[in-house]
């Protein structure tokens, strides 16, 4: 694994969240999954649902210790992973 440098810490803190948005076809999704990590810009979390990068999404964040004054909030998909079959891995900056 290579050394990243992040510009926050990030948490590996799990947490409930539902993501809505425009799917790579141009449907509209809602898909329910958990973070990875979270921090103060974003998080990143796993979808079956495929998408591109500069995806907007509306997410909504259920109990966290880090995140829980948010509630729901705009999303810009910064990073997709596809080396998994079925999922992908997806960063999202906070807007």
């Amino acid at each position: 694994m290579h050394n990243e440098r992040r510009r926050d810490r990030r948490d590996q803190e799990k947490v409930k969240v539902t993501i809505r948005g425009t799917h790579s076809n141009g449907v509209p999704f809602e898909e329910q999954t958990e973070t990875l990590d979270v921090s103060a810009v974003g998080l990143a979390f796993y979808l079956r649902t495929p998408l591109f990068v500069r995806t907007f999404l509306s997410i909504e964040i259920g109990n966290s210790t880090f995140l829980s004054h948010i509630g729901k909030i705009q999303a810009l998909v910064v990073r997709i992973d596809t080396s998994l079959p079925g999922r992908q891995l997806v960063a999202a900056q906070f807007l």
